[in-house]
């Protein structure tokens, strides 16, 4: 039994402590960096893929190969925008930001 508990404690600590924003983290600070750059709101992101993480060299966070579809209603009409770039996460706050630079 002290075994399983040691296993589950040293899970969690390797998903928590691992530093990087996990994918749903990265998804909202998408979403809200994109709402916050065009003023409108996002309706959904479509094919969400967040690889290669790495500690950022130049500035605080992480960066991160980001790739996907975010659907946007622009005045009422849905606009696509399609995104692979390279993007730096970093918390503010306790929250995870998205910045493009």
């Amino acid at each position: 039994m002290k075994a399983w508990i040691l296993a589950a404690a040293a899970a969690l600590c390797l998903t928590a402590c691992s530093g990087e924003p996990s994918a749903a983290e990265a998804r909202q600070a998408l979403a809200d960096l994109m709402a916050q750059s065009a003023s409108a709101p996002v309706v959904m992101i479509d094919g969400f893929t967040l690889t290669g993480c790495k500690k950022a060299d130049d500035m605080e966070g992480y960066r991160c190969d980001t790739r996907g579809t975010v659907v946007m209603d622009m005045m009422g009409n849905r606009v696509s925008l399609p995104i692979d770039k390279n993007l730096r996460y970093a918390k503010a706050n306790g929250t995870w930001r998205a910045y493009a630079q």
